[in-house]
């Protein structure tokens, strides 16, 4: 009985592992996709202000 137990503790540790890994992982991906939005979002606002002063200063 005790060697069922062990066997049981050892596949829910193992579970868990899996499941921190897949999570890290997400977390990893999700943080990536973040960051690349915040860029693209900041790279067009500066280029359409710029857009608007260049379009202003030579009108």
């Amino acid at each position: 009985m005790a060697s069922s137990n062990q066997r049981e503790r050892e596949l829910a540790r193992a579970k868990h592992e899996r499941q921190r890994a897949r999570r890290n992982a997400d977390s990893r991906k999700q943080d990536r996709t973040r960051i690349i939005a915040i860029v693209l979002i900041v790279s067009i606002v500066l280029l359409t202000t710029g857009g608007v002063l260049v379009g202003l200063f030579f009108s």
